[in-house]
């Protein structure tokens, strides 16, 4: 179990990471991102990733 939360662990890190890369980019272009809009994709506020495994 330790195992799958590690790697359920890394897959979050992951999309932040890119999530994170991918706005930072349309902001330099000048495309503006709605914080309102990355509360619907950020994988931290959905609610069936359980970070514990439980």
């Amino acid at each position: 179990m330790a195992g799958l939360n590690l790697l359920t662990v890394i897959i979050i890190y992951w999309n932040i990471k890119h999530l994170g890369q991918a706005v930072a980019s349309r902001r330099h272009n000048g495309l503006n991102c709605s914080p309102n809009l990355l509360a619907h994709i950020s994988p931290l506020g959905w609610a069936h990733v359980l970070l514990t495994g439980e």
